[in-house]
């Protein structure tokens, strides 16, 4: 909270599982919270698979930082390993990326 307060219009990206996420007490936070979430369509369905959505997180966070994001909207512009952002499946509160699910090995 102490970084967030010297921001305008804070506002905390969350690329943490829901798990580590809870941990930090979110409605404590001085700040706008946006989610991001990761799906893999399959048979015409998207759902989150823990492994992916793990493996997509570190990318974006690598994207991030890599690309030096300030804009928020930057983010949307994410198509590592052909993830890409869903209008549909997000709001102002949740950006959701999806991408065709990888075949089994």
């Amino acid at each position: 909270n102490f970084d967030l307060d010297k921001e305008d219009a804070p506002l905390l990206i969350n690329l943490a599982s829901n798990e580590y996420f809870k941990a930090i007490k979110p409605r404590k936070l001085h700040a706008a919270v946006l989610n991001i979430n990761f799906k893999e369509i399959k048979n015409g369905k998207a759902k989150t698979i823990a492994i992916f959505a793990k493996q997509a997180r570190g990318m974006m966070t690598e994207y991030i930082l890599k690309n030096k994001i300030e804009d928020t909207d930057e983010i949307k512009k994410f198509t590592t390993e052909g993830y890409s952002y869903s209008p549909a499946d997000s709001d102002d509160k949740q950006w959701t990326f999806c991408r065709r699910q990888p075949p089994s090995k």
